[in-house]
């Protein structure tokens, strides 16, 4: 699903992804989060996020309330066949394997598909940095970077 604010940017400053931290913090209020996001916004950027995260970050209440509502406004990309490719290939490059890499390794390919420059706002120091260097190997060497939060 696609916001009608994204629709109606026509140049993109590249993409602000938003991995589950990064989507948890903006649930939550989180005031340096609501600032990055209005930022990159600001600067001709797209919020994405995969379609994945939603599930990581799952609410009940007001609080669900609240991220339907911040989900209606941002870019929440499916995962499709080429997402799951690039994703393999990451695993296969960085050797790194499990749930949790799985996860990461899609969220990671989902954001590599994006327009570029893609920052990846995460609070993964270990992971997340492998996958995006990773990324570079992807066909059209994407430029995916983790922002630490």
């Amino acid at each position: 699903m696609v916001s009608k604010r994204i629709k109606a940017k026509d140049k993109s400053g590249g993409t602000l992804f938003l991995d589950a931290q990064g989507l948890s913090l903006h649930v939550d209020g989180d005031e340096g989060m609501r600032a990055r996001i209005e930022v990159a916004e600001a600067n001709g950027r797209r919020v994405a996020l995969s379609v994945l995260t939603p599930l990581e970050v799952r609410r009940t209440g007001a609080a669900a309330k609240r991220l339907d509502f911040l989900l209606s406004r941002f870019d929440v990309r499916p995962v499709t066949d080429d997402v799951i490719r690039a994703a393999t290939k990451l695993l296969d490059i960085t050797g790194l394997d499990g749930h949790e890499c799985l996860v990461d390794a899609l969220v990671v390919a989902t954001a590599a598909l994006c327009a570029p420059p893609v920052r990846v706002v995460t609070s993964d120091g270990s992971h997340v940095p492998m996958l995006c260097e990773a990324a570079l190997q992807l066909p059209g060497e994407p430029d995916v970077k983790p922002v630490k939060v």
